[in-house]
């Protein structure tokens, strides 16, 4: 898939996780910053508070959107939400 199209954009990058099975409770955890495409193919976030570049896994390309002005995504222009693991901590 063509990401090409999301190089220098603000990004939000949303980690979710289900966090109580009893009440279905989600937890999210926001990294924001500068979308970053490596050799044409490969997604990265630079975030803005630290610098670091965080690798978004090619399994999420197809379900990255334009900012719909939610609070939580601030001044990104595009999002992704990735699953992951309810065992890793945030």
């Amino acid at each position: 898939m063509d990401v090409n199209y999301l190089l220098g954009k603000k990004l939000c990058l949303v980690f979710a996780k289900h966090a109580d099975e009893k009440t279905n409770k989600v937890q999210m955890r926001c990294h924001y910053g500068i979308a970053f495409v490596e050799d044409g193919q490969k997604l990265y976030l630079i975030e803005d508070k630290s610098g670091a570049k965080i690798g978004i896994p090619s399994s999420a390309y197809n379900k990255i959107l334009e900012s719909d002005g939610t609070d939580i995504l601030k001044d990104s222009e595009f999002f992704v939400i990735v699953k992951v693991d309810k065992n890793i901590e945030f």
